[in-house]
């Protein structure tokens, strides 16, 4: 019997296909030595609320699942790119904020784009199987709603 495709893996892998739309975006842009500042402020202010939404809630609602349920090494290797993402897009948004048209941008952006980009691809090929194999539909639920009020 196959198993079902959760909530919880269904939200994160449609805001895993918007992230890696927007990197694709951003990564296009500035690769081809292009400045558009409506892109860099769009991309800052998506990163900003996003980044940080979704990385709390996998860091507070399921790694530690994870780590219960034996894959403690998958969650501690995401929790440490989030670190690194973090840190990077907080370096990006803080340029962008301060002149979108800074030349600074571009090996800041490039290098953002591609970490984001990867570890949305790592959790689409790993943490979303773990999670639809790990909750049941109950667990399921609370997760949802926890998330939709985030």
């Amino acid at each position: 019997m196959e198993t079902p495709i959760r909530q919880v893996t269904r939200r994160l892998h449609e805001e895993h296909v918007a992230t890696l739309a927007l990197c694709s975006r951003l990564e296009a842009t500035l690769a081809a030595g292009k400045t558009d500042p409506v892109l860099m402020r769009a991309a800052a202010a998506a990163l900003a609320g996003e980044i940080e939404r979704h990385f709390a809630f996998e860091e507070s609602d399921l790694f530690p699942r994870l780590r219960a349920a034996g894959e403690g090494e998958l969650a501690d290797l995401l929790h440490e790119e989030h670190v690194t993402i973090r840190a990077a897009a907080q370096q990006f948004i803080a340029l962008v904020k301060s002149n979108p048209l800074d030349p600074g941008l571009k090996p800041v952006g490039l290098e953002l784009a591609e970490r984001l980009a990867s570890h949305a691809q790592k959790e689409e090929m790993s943490l979303l199987p773990a999670l639809d194999q790990l909750l049941d539909e109950g667990a399921d639920h609370e997760l949802a709603c926890a998330y939709a009020a985030l």
